[in-house]
């Protein structure tokens, strides 16, 4: 579970190539930082707006997220937004790069279900996620614990759907 690059990590444990879309909501959700991006980007087609966005120092990087928003449109022809297809789709992709990594540590199912119940809450608390640990209530006083079997089960389901959006326009 750790990693030097949360992309390498993406890249290990989902089939395709890292895009836009992972980047961009990958950003939204707290996982990538800027330097991390710039040295993705700095990879990508040499388009004006990824050079922009690259380039970005300083007081520059008070205006990255609408740099890469710009850059991602550029190079897809439409930024992916929360609640639409693209979003969604890179969504999924977090959560199962991180739900195989936490699968992968030999964690026992109280510190599993502590790493479920936030890679839930960082990448959008989606509900299709709750029956992976049970928790209590802030008033019992139970350890919440991992479901190993549904993590499983939710894991081949959503492998199953994975597919990176690759633009026919880049």
């Amino acid at each position: 579970m750790i990693v030097s690059n949360w992309l390498e990590l993406m890249i290990r444990q989902t089939k395709g190539p890292i895009t836009w879309d992972e980047i961009v909501v990958g950003h939204d959700f707290g996982i990538l930082g800027t330097s991390e991006i710039q040295a993705w980007a700095a990879g990508q087609a040499p388009q004006p707006l990824c050079r922009q966005l690259v380039n970005l120092r300083d007081s520059g990087l008070e205006h990255f997220e609408e740099a890469l928003w710009a850059a991602a449109a550029e190079a897809t022809g439409k930024t992916p937004r929360p609640g639409g297809q693209r979003w969604a789709a890179a969504q999924d992709r977090w959560r199962v790069s991180l739900l195989k990594d936490a699968m992968e540590a030999g964690l026992s199912l109280e510190a599993l279900a502590v790493v479920v119940e936030n890679i839930y809450e960082s990448v959008g608390c989606p509900e299709d996620m709750l029956h992976l640990w049970k928790r209590a209530s802030p008033w019992e006083k139970v350890t919440p614990v991992a479901d190993r079997d549904a993590i499983e089960g939710f894991l081949e389901r959503m492998s199953a759907d994975l597919h990176p959006f690759l633009p026919s326009v880049a």
